[in-house]
């Protein structure tokens, strides 16, 4: 390495997800990689001051002399960029399947699909050049904790697109970036990550039905929690099948109650681990639309990274913009708004504590 250029070859613990994965060299692209780095650069490594990464910015000197001042955050709106370039490239084999979940994409033949598909490589290489020493130097000093909290590709937040470049003291590294950091208590493989993931996110968000979980209903964690907390706060479930009953297939059972049914007692839940567009009833024959005027959209504030034989469950405090906002539910011709969960009634940390000591399902990460 040089003061102007950064070599790594990284390691890939998931499949990504890949949209163009009929194109030649389908991996890792710069042009996802490089705008999330420089995010999490001015993040962490400048701490949000424009003052200290401003000459970095490509265009900055040229921009400089137009406007004939000194430049401010806003004169990069849309366009703040670092300046440096990324190669990668694959030197290994590339492997592609389809995810376990294929209907992710569509119910469709596989010929339609073929080019949307998980993609795994044995060895990348990345090459980072910049003509800026002292970004070159930032750029290296942070580049593997970036990686550590950063997955790729579609539905990265569950766990695909894990790349490392630097495996060590990985527990210590990732709570210097995130304050909310659990492990899975089951050890994973490269066969069996996407149903740990998968069943472990349905255990916290909806539950799970007999069929997919050996015969046994699994209740939801999240509705537990909520029910179990002062005053008894009820989710949108119950609503939804008190207010448009028909939803209902034959074989669903009526809905677990807390003690207390009362309508200021209920809440858009499961908004708080990610607001859906639709929930599907009676074997998907059966749709209710959710919108609102305030939120278009939100992702899980729960991120799981898989390094190695575990994986880990990232949080942020994301989830606090869409708390206390009104979501309506449509079916049909009929509809009812209710409110998602306010600061006093739900927290991202206090709940996956709640989960630890109510399931052998995940523990703390505690440096």
């Amino acid at each position: 390495m040089s003061n102007f250029e950064l070599k790594f070859t990284l390691k890939q613990h998931t499949p990504m997800i890949h949209f163009q994965s009929d194109q030649k060299g389908a991996t890792l692209r710069g042009t996802e990689l490089k705008p999330k780095l420089d995010r999490f650069l001015v993040k962490y490594a400048f701490n949000d001051d424009f003052e200290k990464y401003k000459t970095f910015l490509i265009g900055y000197e040229s921009l400089k002399k137009q406007k004939k001042r000194e430049l401010i955050k806003k004169d990069f709106e849309g366009k703040l960029a670092f300046d440096y370039r990324v190669n990668i490239e694959n030197i290994g084999q590339i492997k592609k399947s389809l995810p376990n979940n294929f209907l992710y994409f569509a119910n469709n033949p596989l010929e339609e699909h073929e080019k949307k598909c998980m993609v795994t490589s044995s060895n990348i290489h990345l090459t980072i050049f910049t003509f800026k020493s002292s970004l070159c130097s930032t750029i290296k000093k942070y580049f593997d904790d970036f990686l550590l909290i950063t997955n790729f590709g579609a539905r990265s937040t569950k766990g695909y697109g894990s790349f490392t470049h630097n495996q060590e003291n990985v527990e210590q590294r990732l709570k210097k970036y995130r304050d909310i950091v659990f492990r899975l208590s089951t050890t994973v493989n490269e066969q069996n990550w996407e149903q740990n993931v998968d069943s472990t996110h349905k255990k916290l968000k909806a539950g799970l039905n007999p069929k997919a979980n050996k015969g046994q209903h699994y209740k939801s964690l999240l509705f537990r929690y909520m029910c179990e907390k002062e005053g008894n706060l009820r989710w949108e479930k119950r609503k939804i099948k008190q207010k448009f009953p028909n939803v209902m297939g034959a074989n669903d059972k009526k809905p677990i109650d807390c003690s207390v049914i009362d309508d200021k007692k209920f809440r858009y839940v499961r908004a708080m681990l990610g607001v859906a567009e639709i929930n599907e009833y009676d074997k998907g024959k059966k749709t209710v639309k959710i919108s609102s005027d305030e939120v278009a959209r939100f992702a899980s504030p729960i991120v799981y990274k898989v390094i190695g034989n575990s994986i880990y469950l990232l949080g942020d405090d994301s989830y606090r913009q869409i708390m206390d906002k009104k979501f309506k539910f449509s079916f049909g011709r009929d509809d009812f708004s209710i409110q998602t969960p306010s600061e006093t009634e739900f927290n991202l940390h206090d709940f996956l504590r709640y989960v630890e000591k109510s399931e052998t399902l995940i523990s703390e990460v505690k440096i």
